[in-house]
C-alpha cells in the first residue's frame, strides 16, 4: 500500500513551505509527495528543497520521498495530470499548494476507503483567512454533515461543487476518469470528478478532520480582466462537455431544472462578457432548450438568493443545503492548533 501526494504550483514560494509541512508531519505519512513546479518564475522549487531539509533537521525522522518536476507552464489540470502520471501509490491525494491538511487528514481517509471500499473518501473542509498566527474561518464548515443524498451526478451538474484536494482517491478510479482535462482552466476538477462518478466511483464521506482551503487576494479576478473571462468561457465549456459525457452514458442532463439554468446563466454571462463563441452558445442553447421560459430562470436565481441572504442571516452561513454546512467543532479547533494557528469560533465571534 503506497500513498502519494501530488501537488500542482506555481509561483507558491511565499506558501508552499507551510502547505508541506502539514502533509509531512501527517499521523500517516505518505510514501512520496511529488510536486509540479508549473513554469514558476519565483523560488517555489528551491522552497520545496529547504523545507523538506529543514524539517528533517528539526524533527529527526525520515521524510517521504519528495520530487520536484519542473515544466513549462500549463495549467492546473496538466499539472495534475504530470504528477500523477509520475506517482506510484495505490492512493492518491491531490492537494492545493497554498491550503493546509489537518495533521489526521490522511489517516483518516485512508481508513475511509479501507473500511468502505469506497473509491474516493471526502471530507469537511472549510474556507478562510489567515492572519498571523490565526486561522479565520469565511464561514461554516462545508461537508460537515456528510454527503449529499440521492444521485451525485444530477447533484453535481446542478446544485453542487467538490474541490479534489478534500478528497483521497484510489489509483484505479483516477484512471478510470481519464484524469484532468487539460483543455480547460475553471470546472477541470468537477469534469475530473464527473467522470469518476460516470465510471462507477463509491464515495464516502470521511468526519472527523479537516482541510482549510486558504482565501487570498492572489485568487480574486477582477470583474473587467480576462481572467474572468477566461472562466466565464471555460465554465460554459465545462458544462458542454458534461452534457456530452452523461450523454454516452445514457443520462439525460437536460431533463434537470437546475442544469438547464446553468445553461441559461452561461449564456448570460456569454453575453455580459461579449463572448461571441457561435458554436458555445448554440450548444448551451441546446441543453438549455425551450421548456421552461427565462423569466422562470431569473424569477428562480433571485427568489433563491433571497432565501440564501435570509438564511444567511438566521444561521450564519449560506451555503447550498447540499454542502452538509455545519459550524466548526471543538475536535476540529484543535486540529486547526496542531497546525499551529488559534481559530476564529464563528459561533461567538471570538478567538480561540
Amino acid at each position: 500500500m503506497k500513498l502519494s501526494v501530488i501537488i500542482p504550483a506555481y509561483n507558491r514560494a511565499a506558501l508552499i513551505g507551510e502547505t508541506l509541512r502539514s502533509l509531512l508531519n501527517q499521523t500517516l505519512p505518505a510514501d512520496e509527495i511529488l510536486v509540479v513546479d508549473d513554469g514558476s518564475t519565483d523560488e517555489t522549487a528551491e522552497v520545496v528543497r529547504q523545507t523538506a531539509n529543514n524539517w528533517t533537521l528539526e524533527t529527526g525522522k525520515l521524510k517521504p520521498e519528495i520530487r520536484v518536476i519542473l515544466q513549462e507552464n500549463a495549467g492546473p489540470a496538466a499539472a495534475r495530470n504530470t504528477g500523477f502520471r509520475a506517482s506510484r501509490g495505490e492512493f492518491i491525494h491531490f492537494f492545493d499548494s497554498d491550503d493546509l491538511a489537518a495533521l489526521n487528514k490522511q489517516e483518516v481517509q485512508l481508513r475511509a476507503l479501507q473500511a468502505s471500499g469506497a473509491d474516493i473518501a471526502y471530507g469537511p473542509w472549510v474556507k478562510g483567512s489567515f492572519e498571523g498566527k490565526s486561522f479565520r474561518p469565511e464561514n461554516h464548515v462545508l461537508q460537515q454533515r456528510g454527503l449529499p443524498q440521492g444521485d451525485l451526478v444530477k447533484t453535481l451538474l446542478t446544485s453542487w461543487s467538490i474541490v479534489p484536494h478534500a478528497c483521497l482517491f484510489r489509483r484505479s478510479i483516477v484512471e478510470k476518469s481519464g484524469g484532468f482535462p487539460e483543455d480547460l482552466f475553471v470546472g477541470e476538477d468537477q469534469f475530473m470528478f464527473l467522470n469518476c462518478l460516470l465510471a462507477g466511483a463509491k464515495v464516502v464521506h470521511s468526519p472527523g478532520t479537516l482541510e482549510l482551503y486558504r482565501l487570498h487576494d492572489a485568487d480574486k479576478i477582477t470583474a473587467a480582466g480576462e481572467g474572468q473571462r477566461r472562466q466565464v468561457e471555460h465554465w460554459s465549456q465545462f458544462l458542454v462537455n458534461a452534457d456530452e459525457a452523461c450523454h454516452q452514458h445514457g443520462i439525460n442532463t437536460r431533463d434537470w431544472f437546475g442544469f438547464r439554468r446553468r445553461a441559461w446563466e452561461a449564456l448570460e454571462d456569454l453575453k455580459t462578457f461579449g463572448i461571441d463563441n457561435e458554436d458555445l452558445i448554440q450548444r448551451l442553447r441546446e441543453i438549455k432548450g425551450g421548456v421552461t421560459p427565462d423569466v422562470i430562470y431569473q424569477l428562480h436565481r433571485a427568489v433563491e438568493r433571497k432565501l440564501l441572504g435570509l438564511k444567511m442571516r438566521l444561521i450564519g452561513f449560506r451555503d447550498n443545503s447540499t454542502f452538509r454546512s455545519g459550524p466548526i467543532t471543538e475536535a476540529q479547533i484543535a486540529l486547526v492548533k496542531e497546525l499551529g494557528f488559534s481559530s476564529y469560533q464563528m459561533q461567538t465571534r471570538s478567538w480561540i
